[in-house]
């Protein structure tokens, strides 16, 4: 399975100051869909988002987080397509344009679990069916229509530490949280962790986690330039060929 259509681009970050007013923040489509896109995302994103993995239990080199990609991709036809239809065809275009090759380990690691905080949870329920989505700046998150298993993905990547859900909660919830932005001694707001306790009533706790991680084998920093726009055509040269010589397949 494999896009009819797919653009990927290079992207420089923004200032923070341009970040705190929504310019070039990270931003990626909701489900069901049949354009998928993802911009200023770090790849260990959307290599994540590939195999429903949670951002920090990708392995890999550093620049997988400091260099950003904005990609566009359309699938054939009009059908939509849900999160997990969307997979095979991500993971293709891995393989495809960025020689993309990992196998899983599973590994003990320092992390935290996610638990309700003294005082019990102060949680805002979704009050309508729209789709999961998040944001995030440097300064606030904001994630709707989600349970608190899949927001600790969320809260991972602000966390730089894998988090597991142990809250108990089972319902689906809006989450606001305003935090002062890392290294910024001057800001009014309370540091992340704080804020996560005074505002939503949950809390991490530090533990040994056992992890199951997606470990990078190879994968290309600069995908090939394509002057056809197909993603599957066998004639366009600059597409690159889905190589399992030496390194393990590429995990389900």
């Amino acid at each position: 399975q494999t896009f009819e259509v797919a653009s990927i681009r290079m992207v420089s970050p923004h200032s923070a100051d341009d970040l705190v007013k929504g310019i070039g923040a990270f931003s990626v489509c909701t489900y069901p869909t049949n354009r998928f896109f993802a911009h200023y995302a770090p790849l260990r994103i959307i290599i994540s988002m590939a195999f429903d993995d949670n951002s920090d239990h990708v392995s890999g080199p550093d620049w997988l987080d400091s260099q950003l990609y904005s990609i566009d991709a359309n699938v054939e036809g009009d059908k939509q397509l849900s999160r997990e239809e969307m997979k095979p065809l991500l993971q293709n275009l891995l393989q495809q344009r960025f020689h993309l090759a990992a196998h899983r380990e599973t590994k003990m690691t320092s992390g935290f679990a996610l638990i309700v905080a003294k005082g019990g949870p102060k949680l805002q329920p979704s009050k309508d069916d729209s789709k999961p989505s998040a944001q995030m700046l440097p300064n606030r998150m904001d994630a709707t229509h989600m349970d608190t298993k899949h927001f600790t993905g969320v809260l991972a990547h602000r966390a730089g530490q894998p988090v597991v859900d142990k809250t108990g909660l089972t319902g689906i919830y809006d989450f606001k949280l305003s935090y002062a932005p890392a290294n910024d001694a001057n800001s009014s707001l309370p540091d992340f962790f704080t804020a996560l306790q005074e505002q939503l009533g949950l809390k991490l706790q530090p533990e040994k986690l056992p992890v199951d991680f997606l470990v990078i084998d190879r994968v290309d920093k600069v995908p090939p330039k394509t002057s056809a726009n197909s993603c599957n055509s066998t004639n366009d040269r600059n597409v690159a060929k889905i190589e399992h010589l030496s390194g393990p397949r590429l995990p389900n």
